[in-house]
C-alpha cells in the first residue's frame, strides 16, 4: 500500500482527502487501520457492548430497541411509531437519550 500524503504533511485526512485516496485505489478501510490499527477492535467491543445492554434490558421489556432520529441515539422501551394509520410517534417510550452520541440516520 503507498503513503498518502495528508493535509499538507499533517497526520489528518479531510473528507475530500479520502475521497481522493479512494479515488486512487484506496478502500476507506485501508486508510482507517494504517492510521488507526486498534480502531476496529474497539469498534467491535462497542457494538458487542450495545447488542449486550439492549439483552439485558429486554430481559425485563421483550420490545425495547434502540432508535436514532435527526442524529440522536434512544433507547426506548417499545416501538417509536404507533401501529396505526399515521404511524404516531410515541416520543413518551424513550428511557434514554445518548446525548453525547451523534449518529447520522440516513439510508443509502
Amino acid at each position: 500500500m503507498r503513503r498518502i500524503a495528508w493535509s499538507a504533511g499533517l497526520d489528518v485526512m479531510d473528507e475530500a482527502e479520502v475521497l481522493a485516496a479512494i479515488e486512487d485505489g484506496e478502500s476507506a478501510y485501508g486508510l482507517l487501520s494504517e492510521k488507526c490499527p486498534m480502531i476496529e477492535r474497539r469498534f467491535n467491543r462497542v457494538c458487542k457492548t450495545i447488542v449486550d445492554l439492549l439483552a439485558d434490558v429486554r430481559k425485563e421489556f421483550p420490545d425495547a430497541q434502540y432508535y436514532t432520529a435527526s442524529g440522536g441515539f434512544n433507547l426506548m422501551l417499545g416501538n417509536p411509531h404507533a401501529d396505526d394509520r399515521n404511524q404516531t410517534p410515541q416520543q413518551e417510550l424513550i428511557a434514554l437519550r445518548g446525548n453525547r452520541v451523534r449518529i447520522g440516520d440516513g439510508d443509502f
